[in-house]
């Protein structure tokens, strides 16, 4: 199996040395750019499995890194940590909202970093969708689910469906962000507001379909809501 291959994006130059150690060393390979926007090409060029990006790049930020990779299709499920300089509450909500999936405050313990890289990587490879090609006319599908909503069938990944069955047992009740991350992902320390919000957008798309539907998710302070759907929904839920 290949070596999972990890883009360090950091304009100190010591600093990408030393992240560079101490992720080889740990058995990963690395690729290094030293401004945001060439760490930007080298994610489009060579898409690793996860990216290490600074707070504070020349040319491009890894706050707005962040942004314009999970807006692309094809890099918005890589894994992103954003590394600071700066500890304040307000920064690492800003990385976190704008897209992030964890936030590490330097300076940070080399053990723990790579613990927070392994445990990021597990989960980006749990979640991730399995296709097993059997011949040109079958694929199989793991870790996927069926919805029926307003008469119309929607495909769910497994954080999708948990969210969408909590929603519907409680319609119109607001459902704690903390009770949805603990639902999602356990006991894992990591911060996990930016991939909820993601699950909780890319299930109100799928609501929507092409006609937006009658019930619809809101976040709320604290938390979500599902807002009148249909009356069965909460029984309409089927695994594939």
């Amino acid at each position: 199996m290949a070596l999972e291959i990890i883009e360090i994006v950091e304009d100190d130059q010591s600093q990408a040395k030393m992240l560079d150690q101490i992720l080889r060393q740990a058995s990963f390979r690395t690729n290094v750019a030293f401004d945001g926007p060439s760490g930007m090409q080298d994610v489009w060029r060579i898409k690793p499995s996860l990216i290490m990006a600074d707070d504070n790049l020349p040319g491009l930020s890894g706050r707005e890194m962040c942004k314009r990779l999970r807006q692309d299709p094809s890099t918005k499920h890589i894994p992103i940590i954003v590394l600071s300089g700066f500890s304040s509450e307000e920064r690492r909500a800003e990385a976190l909202d704008g897209g992030a999936d964890d936030f590490i405050v330097k300076p940070y313990s080399g053990m723990e970093l790579v613990a927070r890289v392994r445990a990021l990587l597990r989960r980006s490879r749990q979640s991730q969708v399995q296709d097993e090609e059997l011949g040109e006319d079958l694929t199989l599908t793991e870790n996927l689910y069926v919805a029926v909503y307003c008469g119309r069938k929607m495909t769910l990944s497994a954080h999708e469906w948990k969210a969408l069955r909590r929603l519907a047992s409680t319609v119109g009740s607001v459902v704690p962000r903390e009770e949805f991350k603990a639902l999602l992902w356990g006991d894992d320390t990591l911060m996990h507001d930016g991939e909820l919000d993601r699950c909780m957008e890319q299930l109100n798309q799928k609501l929507e379909g092409e006609i937006p539907a009658v019930g619809q998710i809101k976040t709320v302070p604290g938390g979500f809501r599902l807002t009148t759907p249909p009356s069965d929904s909460a029984n309409s839920l089927a695994g594939q």
